[in-house]
């Protein structure tokens, strides 16, 4: 993912949130936080064809044209293929999906029209993603930044009138965000009536080798998706199991925090990327070092000024979130944000780690990090900590979870490091 694919994420996030809570209160952004994993399914899907298709159609433009039209063709049948699922799940599933997201009898309602509408429009987020993941690799990357922005802000005015002007409640903000990919789409197609693309469907069979390929090149983009999502969901039910929907509205506030600050992480962690793949390509470990040492440098400072910031202007966010000035969110996000955010400390340095790795080439490391970090740990020690130590554990257990991360992050590139001088030394003495 790029920055604005971060920004589209955060206005999402952040416009449903605000506007639903204007409206319906904190059991509004409870709903939201509920439905979130549902966006981390799709969009990670979406990530798998646009990534793992859009790179296996680089290689084949160079290797064999006629052979990257057909994968992009199928890649797109699979997109219709998924998005249909997703508006058949939709129109015969919506209520058992409610309920597995963690609605309750007090939610339910407002989750189930959500959840439809979004499922309905599938569609349009899995090709939203597939397409620019494509047009970036067929050298449309303005295309595809300006569909993102104006998408982006279209959802927020979109939100505006649906819920505050047409009042219409969960499902305006189902709509309002059902119509952003849609939106985006439309933009994208013009890349079509360009002379330079080649983006072309063809008749063909398909090529179940190349299909692998996909799937193995974009495996890595769908796990970081859906950890976000896997995370989101195990915290819902824990919360809602130890403190009711109050705690999960208070923790919609605090991931709303979360997550721009990870994408501010994984800004610093791209800009730093390509100088790091640079420097590999040319075997200077000096400058590779000295690269990833400026990106957890600063990434630690902006984890620091975020937590900094919220722990001064706490009541702020929280008021900005909860129009209806709910005293039990209040008391429960004003302890309960402070003690999540603590994590930023460790997560800012784990953000650069996991694109670090990947940029020279490790990105099994990567993988392994994602999974350690985003499905293991999460798994057992939210639970846990629970059990142990009440609502106050799942709070900080985030920040146990980022810590233990970034320990096993820091040894593992001790060791590989003293490999990869090893590896480098050795590549310049062969020449």
């Amino acid at each position: 993912m790029c920055l604005p694919q971060h920004f589209k994420y955060c206005c999402y996030v952040l416009a449903d949130s605000y506007f639903v809570a204007q409206k319906m209160g904190v059991l509004g952004i409870a709903v939201m936080n509920l439905s979130m994993p549902l966006f981390n399914v799709m969009d990670g899907l979406g990530f798998l064809l646009g990534m793992g298709g859009g790179t296996l159609f680089t290689i084949y433009q160079i290797r064999d044209r006629k052979r990257s039209a057909k994968t992009y063709t199928q890649t797109v049948i699979v997109g219709l293929i998924i998005g249909l699922v997703f508006t058949l799940l939709g129109i015969l599933c919506a209520p058992q999906i409610s309920h597995l997201l963690g609605a309750d009898p007090t939610t339910f309602k407002m989750t189930f029209q959500y959840v439809q509408i979004v499922l309905l429009f599938g569609p349009g987020f899995i090709f939203n993603n597939l397409l620019l993941g494509f047009i970036r690799n067929d050298h449309g990357t303005k295309t595809a930044m300006f569909a993102m922005t104006i998408s982006s802000l279209a959802n927020i005015f979109l939100d505006w009138l649906f819920i505050l002007r047409l009042n219409m409640g969960m499902i305006g903000a189902g709509l309002a965000t059902s119509f952003s990919p849609i939106i985006s789409i439309l933009i994208i197609m013009t890349h079509f009536q360009k002379k330079e693309n080649h983006l072309k469907l063809v008749n063909h069979p398909f090529i179940l080798s190349d299909l692998r390929q996909t799937f193995s090149i974009g495996l890595p983009s769908f796990l970081t998706e859906m950890s976000t999502g896997f995370g989101i969901f195990i915290y819902n039910w824990v919360f809602l199991k130890v403190s009711g929907n109050n705690a999960v509205a208070a923790y919609g506030i605090a991931a709303n925090v979360l997550l721009v600050a990870l994408a501010l992480f994984t800004g610093v962690a791209q800009g730093v990327q390509p100088i790091v793949s640079q420097e590999y390509a040319h075997r200077n470990f000096k400058t590779i070092k000295h690269g990833l040492h400026f990106g957890l440098i600063i990434a630690e400072l902006l984890g620091i000024i975020c937590l900094v910031f919220v722990c001064f202007n706490s009541r702020l966010i929280i008021e900005f979130f909860n129009a209806a000035s709910n005293f039990k969110v209040i008391a429960l996000a004003n302890s309960g944000m402070k003690m999540l955010l603590i994590s930023l400390l460790f997560s800012s340095l784990n953000v650069i780690f996991n694109i670090f790795f990947s940029a020279i080439n490790n990105s099994y490391i990567s993988i392994a990090m994602v999974i350690l970090r985003g499905y293991i740990l999460p798994l057992i020690l939210v639970p846990l900590s629970a059990k142990i130590y009440g609502i106050n554990g799942v709070w900080l257990s985030l920040t146990v979870i980022e810590g233990i991360t970034s320990i096993v992050e820091l040894i593992t590139w001790r060791a590989h490091s003293k490999k990869m001088i090893s590896h480098l030394n050795k590549k310049t003495d062969m020449q």
